[in-house]
């Protein structure tokens, strides 16, 4: 065993000496990790720094950009790379009163791209985190010998994993509360499966049950470092509000809005289930890998009363929520009668059913899915890739020979048995753990025609974005591997209008361009972002009330593209060039069928992005920020870094 003990009295000392009172809402201190050296250690940060970086992506993305450019100043390090630094921060509402106040956000050099990444995950993290005394954990180096990470308060030891390995997510977790004796939620585990171990790149890591952090491969990130496991116990530090009234005041205030705004009740109601009959009324559903927007079943089965009627629920929920789903569920019947699985939220359903045209045993999806998270796969990136896998073998393209069996449309077992061929890199799953561009791009030809992915390397997220063309041009041309603005509940709150032709290019440009700012606001407070679905006014209070500071609406927005822009520079650094901002052939194909037939997204790409660059002040040529862009968020010091002595 590798023992790293902070005394209380010490790490005190760190945090206090010669500093400011700290804001509200903070513990103080980030714990340093180098796997390396088998050395752990406390590092104070200040009042200045957290109102400049707040925490999750914020201060994520600026020690990505501080510490991960490449020796001699040339290029960024690698994924694999021991000076990838693997982040996992929360930020200052994690610990408080407030709905779903435990996020945690996983900041890193993503497998997938091969650049920065933002993933965010809830359960119990957040908070045990922040009764440990840290805001955020920071990895560097690499282990010799699997190792998990156990922190209880002061004691914070890098303990011998070995006898962890091959154990799926859940399994670690039963494994490790019945070695430390601690059981529900007073010991929070966030792992990687067989996937992650065996450096799959979109491997995920996987806490508490069913929350994952999924995007980008940030769990081969952490199988390189041979880190199995992070295992925090909830901790016995106390956590101070600037103005206890005030905040619990904002918090029923988000929350009222959360019960009853028509833009989140559902949400509140059910969580994402309501997702897969609405986004099959605009053709956003994503079925047999784009081939068709059509749906061949009824739907009426889809709708959400009737998916958790099917399930006998267990309530298992994150930490400080009130929101009605992230259940466990038992099943009742069929061939996995009485398996204890993770209610899916939309995503599940699309990736482990729709995307692989399994719609009608809603239970094996529900055991699929779950399965999913077991292994830590990204489910997204599971569905396009098994789903091409697919169609290319209905097309002759991948022979049963080359795969090692027949996998058709709808195959539940099959799907499962792929997951353990990609999880451990068996056979074909070789190359599938590689990931659909890269696979895709291993066979070539027409079989790469029908795989869905960014020329970056990122696999979008569980929609048909031919609907959406939002999303798929924030998907596209995000710092982060996956959506990096996201669609607002209030738009108007930014500028924007509530409404917009989904399919004028210029309007959808201008829009993507303008919400840009607030993803990132909300994924550095530590809270969930179906728990901030209100108004930027209501989170900006609750912050406030928490810390002591004054923070408007506008320097909400203005922090966040300044996060966005940190993280651009990252982009760039990895060799993200603008010419990757684009869709593969499938992903800017133009819908047969459905709703958004014809509609074609491909002749207005260029022009899209053209009004994207322009509208956020980035420079078309070199994806820069122009200097002008920069001093306007007050980041001189980067233009100047970016453009050198003309900035």
């Amino acid at each position: 065993m590798t023992t790293a003990t902070l005394s209380a009295k010490a790490a005190t000392k760190k945090t206090t000496r010669g500093a400011r009172e700290l804001p509200g809402g903070y513990a103080g201190q980030l714990l340093r990790v180098d796997l390396t050296k088998k050395k752990c250690w406390a590092e104070p940060w200040g009042p200045d720094a957290m109102r400049e970086l707040l925490g999750g992506v914020g201060l994520g993305a600026m020690i990505l950009y501080r510490e991960t450019a490449a020796r001699g100043g040339k290029g960024n390090v690698a994924w694999d790379h021991p000076d990838n630094r693997l982040i996992l921060a929360t930020g200052p509402m994690a610990g408080l009163p407030a709905w779903g106040s435990s996020g945690l956000t996983v900041v890193t050099i993503g497998a997938g791209t091969n650049g920065p990444t933002s993933t965010q995950a809830n359960g119990f993290f957040g908070t045990n985190l922040k009764y440990s005394g840290y805001d955020a954990i920071v990895l560097q180096g690499q282990a010799k010998d699997w190792v998990y990470l156990y922190i209880d308060d002061d004691v914070v030891e890098l303990r011998d994993a070995r006898d962890l390995l091959g154990q799926d997510t859940w399994a670690t977790q039963d494994t490790l509360g019945t070695k430390l004796g601690l059981s529900g939620h007073m010991l929070s585990v966030y792992s990687i499966g067989p996937a992650g171990e065996s450096l799959v790149r979109f491997a995920a890591i996987q806490g508490d049950y069913g929350h994952v952090a999924s995007k980008n491969g940030c769990g081969a990130v952490m199988g390189k470092k041979k880190l199995k496991a992070v295992a925090i116990v909830r901790g016995g530090k106390a956590l101070r509000a600037a103005d206890p009234r005030g905040l619990v005041q904002a918090a029923d205030d988000i929350g009222f809005d959360l019960r009853t705004d028509p833009s989140a009740k559902s949400l509140y109601e059910y969580g994402t289930l309501p997702g897969v009959v609405n986004l099959s009324r605009l053709g956003a559903l994503p079925i047999k890998n784009y081939t068709t927007n059509v749906s061949p079943v009824d739907m009426s089965r889809w709708e959400a009363p009737k998916l958790r009627e099917g399930f006998d629920h267990r309530g298992h929920q994150c930490s400080a929520c009130g929101m009605h789903h992230c259940h466990m569920s038992v099943i009742r019947q069929g061939e996995h009668k009485g398996a204890i699985v993770d209610e899916p939220e939309y995503e599940g359903w699309s990736g482990a059913g729709w995307a692989i045209g399994a719609m009608s045993d809603i239970d094996g999806v529900a055991w699929l899915n779950t399965e999913l998270d077991k292994a830590c796969l990204d489910v997204n990136e599971f569905g396009w890739i098994c789903g091409w896998v697919m169609e290319c073998q209905e097309k002759g393209y991948i022979g049963e020979k080359q795969l090692g069996f027949r996998l058709g449309w709808g195959d539940i077992k099959g799907a499962a048995r792929l997951i353990q061929m990609i999880s451990h890199r068996q056979g074909f799953g070789d190359v599938l753990a590689e990931g659909v561009k890269r696979a895709a791009e291993a066979l070539g030809g027409e079989a790469k025609k029908c795989a869905i992915y960014t020329e970056k390397g990122a696999a979008p997220r569980g929609h048909d974005h031919r609907a959406r063309w939002d999303e798929m041009l924030d998907t596209c041309t995000s710092g982060t591997g996956t959506l990096e603005s996201g669609v607002p509940v209030h738009p108007a709150e930014v500028g924007q209008p509530t409404r917009i032709n989904t399919f004028d290019g210029e309007a959808v440009a201008k829009f993507v361009a303008g919400i840009r700012g607030r993803r990132h606001f909300e994924d550095s407070l530590g809270m969930c972002i179906f728990t901030t679905r209100t108004r930027l006014e209501n989170l900006a209070r609750a912050l406030n009330a928490a810390t002591g500071w004054d923070v408007t609406v506008p320097e909400t927005v203005r922090f966040g593209r300044r996060t966005a822009a940190i993280l651009r520079a990252v982009s760039l650094r990895c060799g993200l060039t603008p010419d990757l901002e684009r869709p593969s052939t499938r992903y800017g194909s133009t819908p047969v069928d459905g709703p958004a037939k014809g509609q074609a997204v491909g002749a207005q790409w260029e022009s899209m992005v053209n009004t994207w660059y322009r509208e956020v002040g980035y420079d078309r040529k070199t994806g820069k920020p122009l200097p002008a862009t920069l001093k306007a968020l007050g980041l001189d010091w980067l233009a100047k870094e970016l453009w050198g002595k003309k900035a």
